[in-house]
């Protein structure tokens, strides 16, 4: 049987099949124990925080690329608060192993891009890797719940982390952390290692003005003004993204 592809205008709203529903799990890709715990961890993360999360899992988008189609289903359906643009969608697709989050403006400084690459990179996609696909999805939201209430998750959603599995991937979260470390410990030592090289050889000699000026490093950023057009939609708050987030392939 051919796997449904979808469109953003045929995901199925979970704002309109009752209170409290925020995932759309149309294809069954995710256990119904995960669907229970994405929508009590966005129904907490809400009523504290007014942050709207929505979760979406599906097989497949065809051609379509997941940047356009993400960013069309978060305006469709106008996640987060109107006004306040406080929205993440968090968009699995299995057949092109896509997983994208994507944020309103509004969460700009608490979930810039380089925090969303994070939560992707090294939360989710051991999970992904691992073939639960529901574990890595609600380890991802339970990640921004963390990151949103700035603390540890209540005792409720303690409680559920039993169905994430989390102990199983946190030994691929150190050991990529420890990869991380170890490469930026090795670019330090290189650096050092050519600046006293230059200094040794009489850098000013062979450079001119020397190494004098300061290293600078990019950063990720998004937009920096609310987008307030779109589609409307559903039940939700009617908020808007510029398309700040991030996103990933398993």
């Amino acid at each position: 049987m051919q796997a449904a592809v979808y469109e953003p205008a045929s995901v199925p709203n979970p704002k309109t099949q009752g209170q409290g529903r925020y995932v759309a799990n149309p294809d069954a890709i995710i256990a119904d124990s995960d669907v229970v715990f994405l929508n009590t961890c966005a129904a907490r993360l809400e009523a504290e925080t007014k942050v709207e999360l929505c979760v979406v899992a599906l097989e497949s988008i065809g051609e379509k690329d997941c940047f356009d189609f993400c960013y069309e289903l978060f305006q469709r359906w106008g996640i987060g608060k109107a006004g306040q643009n406080t929205g993440v969608l968090i968009c699995f697709v299995l057949n092109s192993h896509d997983i994208r989050m994507m944020t309103g403006v509004g969460l700009e400084g608490v979930l810039p891009d380089a925090r969303c690459s994070q939560i992707i990179h090294e939360t989710m996609i051991p999970a992904f890797r691992a073939g639960d696909y529901g574990g890595g999805l609600c380890l991802g939201a339970l990640r921004v719940y963390e990151i949103c209430t700035d603390g540890e998750a209540p005792e409720e959603l303690r409680t559920m982390r039993s169905i994430t599995n989390r102990g199983q991937y946190a030994q691929a979260e150190e050991e990529e952390w420890m990869v991380d470390l170890i490469a930026l410990l090795l670019i330090v030592f290189l650096i050092a290692l050519v600046i006293y090289s230059i200094k040794k050889g009489g850098g000013n000699d062979h450079f001119g003005s020397g190494v004098g000026g300061p290293m600078m490093m990019g950063g990720f950023g998004g937009g920096s003004s609310s987008f307030c057009g779109g589609f409307s939609g559903g039940s939700w708050g009617g908020g808007s993204t510029m398309g700040g987030g991030a996103g990933g392939r398993w």
